[in-house]
């Protein structure tokens, strides 16, 4: 008798899974970006979500929860029930750096969440203003050593993955130079003069470069940019270690069924596929990079771990 009613509760638990992957997703999917609209992950991710509409059959609604630099929705996401319909599109912000600097930590990057797929991976650019006499790092090296402290750059703020990009340049290449918060409108300082250089990543200093109000010095990773291709390396001009990436991905709350992951990595997967989205996001400088959740998984655990390690040696 116990053994017919533990054989029972086994179909009855295996059928249940079953009917679950087989119906999945059988109402609207959720998708929390920890950052404003209107930015270029934000435009990817409603790209993306547009599609996954179409091939799953249901609506893929994006929110918008920005604040805390992004932490806000990732806390949101890990502690959601883990059936799928709640995913966050998350970025190196809010999966490595932001939980590295804050103590106590708002959550673990490498438990809180299941990895689905990467989205997409690229360079952080080091930018001057076109009238500035430096027109390769070496050269921008010899002017800030000329003028210690009265150089300065911009970031979106303390422990922003551009002030952490940049106090790893300031130790590799032994610079003083100020930072200038800059919590909206990062560029506009730089355009009117008031700083004089800053990171960022594509696409959004590619108008800046070709109206020829700004130029690009440097480019973080190891081969240059295709949307850049004169500007070099880092590496290329001796000054190598500052390994700082952009990367956008998908992730879940922690304990995501393993059915419901493969579902999502490939209808994400076939979504970056499109040549119609491909060609936009190479309009954007920005290079797909879909993979398994595993290499998603130990790329996160890889960034997370190389960001405390920055945190630890650029604000002791």
């Amino acid at each position: 008798m116990h053994a017919l009613r533990a054989l029972l509760v086994f179909v009855a638990l295996s059928f249940g899974a079953s009917a679950f992957a087989e119906t999945y997703p059988s109402r609207p999917i959720k998708v929390l970006h920890g950052f404003s609209a209107g930015g270029a992950p934000d435009a990817v991710l409603r790209q993306v979500a547009a599609r996954l509409e179409r091939s799953l059959g249901t609506p893929v609604v994006v929110e918008n929860r920005p604040g805390a630099s992004g932490t806000i929705a990732a806390a949101a996401v890990a502690r959601a029930a883990p059936d799928g319909y709640t995913l966050l599109f998350g970025v190196a912000a809010n999966l490595a750096v932001a939980p590295a600097l804050a103590k106590p930590a708002p959550y673990d990057p490498v438990t809180a969440f299941t990895p689905i797929v990467e989205v997409a991976r690229g360079p952080y650019v080091w930018l001057v203003r076109a009238d500035a006499p430096a027109r390769s790092m070496s050269e921008f090296v010899a002017w800030a050593r000329s003028r210690p402290g009265q150089l300065n750059y911009a970031s979106p703020g303390e422990g922003s993955v551009h002030h952490l990009a940049t106090e790893m340049l300031k130790r590799a290449a032994g610079l003083d130079i100020v930072h200038v918060p800059v919590s909206s409108g990062m560029y506009l300082p730089l355009l009117g003069g008031q700083v004089d250089a800053m990171f960022d990543s594509m696409p959004a200093p590619l108008p800046h470069l070709a109206s020829g109000k700004l130029r690009a010095l440097g480019v973080t990773g190891a081969k240059r940019l295709a949307a850049l291709p004169d500007v070099p390396t880092f590496a290329e001009q001796d000054l190598p270690g500052i390994d700082v990436n952009s990367w956008w991905g998908f992730v879940g709350p922690a304990g995501l069924p393993r059915d419901v992951v493969q579902r999502l990595n490939a209808e994400i997967g076939k979504a970056l596929a499109d040549p119609e989205l491909a060609a936009a996001l190479a309009k954007m400088a920005i290079e797909p990079s879909p993979s398994s959740p595993e290499a998603f998984g130990a790329y996160l655990a890889q960034e997370a771990a190389r960001w405390k390690q920055v945190v630890a040696k650029t604000r002791p």
